[in-house]
């Protein structure tokens, strides 16, 4: 069977540490002679790296494997990641995966595609870091996997039985891979992992070091816990000029109710305070957030608490989350479940709230009538796409610039779009 696959489409659900894995998995499989296409093709072989972080997610992961299997009958189908290793039996029948496999042996793939080995083969997610690794990404922006796993006992989350415990990659791994990668014109670097906050060799002491790679001008995290952002964290990794005045906080609620009952870390005033302190002392900071909605015994005033608390932090941009069952969790076994209707509602509101600060915000900096600079992303017919240091979507005319991807330019904003800040580029005799 080995001899006759030639062609491989992966389809990443979730979050950003499975989008570095499959890019792994990428790789390797090219290393090996196979043909990357895109998943909606004819394949030999098909790879879907599954999400389980709600109920809806692991329907996606199984109904992806079906269409594998339409696309292709005779394909070897490949399951991996979360929804794989909490339920792998039942995901193998009902998805007809030849091979399923979980958070910590993804690796594994290759060599079952290799030999066309059909078993379910999910190890305990625990001890030592998957050595996967990168040398490419089609992109100027590289998520690097730094962390995996969760030490958290959160009462609505199925991340850490899935993932297991916290574990760090080693700092020269991660050094060279991103070396690596600024050799071949990555420009910007996102460290990601289930609980990036939880990197255990020192943050900004990666951020420093990674800073000092000259092809590197832009540094990020992927998403923080808002308990880890005391006034010495934010102040060592914001003194570095390389990192991106933008963070994405794991804020999920702003009553203090609903966080104790989740057994988050943090209550609203310490996410506050900590975000408050970020703003005075980097002005130009703005911040995202997920946040989830409809949790057990969540009121009416609750709800309005993550909308004040949205709306005093100046949030850029919401990532909103309806509360989903997860099995084996002790909020879902909670009293107090609220019906699907309701929380609908109150999803749609949060996030009709979110755009509109979003556009108002955008809004206002296009008002400023001051330059900011662009990574620039896809450059086409005269069109430029990329994102600013504070993580806006930009959108504007270059017909006169000879601009590639990984360049920065100045973009003048002069308008907002759809959610993304729409300008040109900046000329100091055009104003």
């Amino acid at each position: 069977m080995s001899d006759k696959i030639r062609t491989a489409g992966i389809c990443t659900l979730g979050c950003r540490v499975n989008q570095y894995e499959s890019e792994a998995i990428a790789e390797a499989l090219s290393a090996e002679g196979f043909e990357i296409r895109d998943f909606s093709q004819i394949c030999d072989v098909y790879i879907i790296n599954s999400c389980a972080v709600t109920e809806e997610s692991v329907r996606k992961s199984r109904q992806m494997a079906r269409r594998a299997r339409k696309l292709n009958p005779d394909a070897f189908v490949a399951v991996c990641g979360c929804a794989a290793q909490l339920d792998p039996e039942t995901l193998a029948k009902s998805a007809e995966a030849d091979y399923v496999c979980g958070t910590r042996n993804k690796a594994s793939i290759v060599e079952a595609v290799k030999k066309g080995i059909r078993k379910t083969e999910v190890v305990l997610p625990c001890g030592e870091f998957e050595p996967l690794h990168i040398s490419s990404f089609n992109r100027t922006r590289a998520y690097i996997k730094i962390q995996d796993g969760c030490n958290g006992n959160c009462s609505y989350c199925v991340i850490p039985k899935v993932r297991g415990t916290s574990v760090s990659r080693r700092p020269e791994d991660i050094l060279d891979e991103v070396g690596r990668l600024a050799d071949k014109g990555i420009k910007e670097v996102v460290f990601t992992g289930i609980e990036t906050s939880d990197y255990r060799f020192g943050l900004p002491e990666l951020i420093e070091e990674t800073s000092k790679l000259t092809q590197i001008s832009r540094i990020r995290l992927s998403s923080v816990d808002p308990s880890a952002l005391t006034p010495a964290f934010v102040d060592a990794i914001f003194s570095n000029e390389k990192f991106m005045p933008h963070l994405h906080v794991s804020l999920q609620s702003g009553s203090d109710r609903i966080l104790k009952l989740m057994r988050r870390r943090y209550n609203a005033r310490m996410a506050r305070t900590n975000l408050e302190y970020i703003r005075r002392q980097v002005p130009e900071v703005h911040f995202s957030a997920d946040m989830i909605v409809g949790f057990p015994t969540e009121t009416e005033e609750d709800f309005k608490d993550t909308m004040s608390f949205a709306d005093g932090i100046g949030l850029l941009h919401g990532h909103v989350f309806s509360y989903s069952k997860r099995p084996g969790t002790e909020a879902a076994l909670m009293d107090g479940q609220i019906p699907e209707e309701i929380k609908a509602e109150r999803s749609a509101r949060l996030i009709s709230s979110c755009d509109n600060r979003k556009e108002a915000i955008l809004k206002g900096i296009a008002d400023e009538g001051k330059p900011v600079p662009v990574l620039v992303e896809k450059y086409k017919d005269g069109i430029a796409q990329g994102h600013t240091p504070f993580f806006a979507e930009t959108r504007f005319s270059a017909q006169n610039a000879a601009l590639c991807r990984g360049e920065t330019v100045l973009m003048m904003p002069d308008g907002v779009f759809d959610g993304v800040l729409t300008g040109y580029v900046y000329t100091e005799n055009k104003k």
